[in-house]
């Protein structure tokens, strides 16, 4: 069996609905070695590298409330809102010695955006090519998570660094480098093209949040097919360039638009709404992988 990659992409709140989608690939047996996370889904991605099963990922979503995330920033120019909460509670949560410990056997890659550079970079807790291996700490999951103006840039390493989003939203290549022949990819927003219809959006936050979205779908929806001309060609036995493997890519996206409003909210009635519509969607994934 080839290595299995869990590719998670960022949209605050509606993270929840990548931890439905993730109960349902485990109960299904599907466990992923490489794990691969740009903003609230590097927190998932996190958490799992560091041996959380699903049902306490699950367990920690239905707890977590707005203020263990953010509060507003006393200082508005130059963010909406601060981090520190968010901070304290990935430092009181997670095992950063389990995760970054040498016989950890799970590889997670952190995206996130070098400001100063402007260019993505991912972070890794092992060797992988085209990573930065770092012993990945609470800094480097803020700096992923960092959206710009709503959150301020997080220091890392001298530099200053966004939301992983903000180049890259789903970073199929950083699965692909590690090594994956099987990739699931969860979506928070549909794949392009099959929307029913986004709501129009009620303030600014809610038009950044929309514009991400469609912006970096689009990026997503690149990569994808890009991969699918490579397996293409490979099963073809003309692949265009040595080296080139097939690898296969699932995704998991919700069939209409998450709401915009659960971007920087949760709560418990909401949490458990996306959990559920995460993992119904994910065993409809499963269903037809299996007939």
């Amino acid at each position: 069996m080839g290595k299995r990659a869990l590719v998670l992409s960022g949209g605050g709140g509606r993270g929840a609905y990548e931890v439905g989608a993730i109960r349902a690939l485990y109960r299904a047996g599907w466990i992923p070695e490489i794990f691969v996370g740009t903003s609230i889904g590097a927190v998932n991605a996190a958490a799992l590298a560091a041996g959380w099963t699903a049902e306490r990922l699950v367990d920690f979503w239905m707890r977590l409330r707005t203020h263990h995330v953010h509060r507003l920033h006393g200082r508005i120019w130059r963010s909406l809102f601060t981090t520190a909460p968010l901070r304290a509670t990935l430092i009181r949560y997670l095992d950063f010695d389990r995760l970054n410990d040498p016989d950890n056997p799970r590889v997670l890659l952190v995206l996130a955006t070098d400001l100063l550079r402007g260019c993505p970079v991912v972070f890794a807790n092992r060797p992988v090519p085209k990573a930065r291996r770092v012993r990945i700490g609470p800094e480097h999951l803020l700096a992923s998570c960092s959206i710009p103006y709503v959150y301020p840039a997080t220091p890392v390493e001298g530099s200053l660094f966004w939301d992983g989003a903000v180049m890259a939203n789903t970073p199929l290549n950083a699965a692909i480098e590690a090594g994956a022949d099987e990739i699931v990819a969860v979506l928070l927003a549909p794949m392009p093209g099959e929307a029913g219809g986004w709501p129009l959006p009620r303030h600014p936050l809610q038009a950044l949040a929309l514009v991400l979205d469609l912006a970096l779908l689009a990026t997503f929806e690149n990569d994808y097919r890009q991969l699918e001309a490579v397996n293409r060609a490979v099963r073809q036995g003309r692949p265009l360039k040595p080296g080139h493997r097939e690898i296969r890519c699932d995704v998991i996206a919700p069939s209409a638009p998450l709401p915009l409003s659960r971007i920087l909210r949760y709560d418990p009635s909401g949490t458990q709404a996306l959990i559920a519509q995460g993992e119904a969607d994910a065993q409809r994934v499963l269903k037809a992988l299996r007939s």
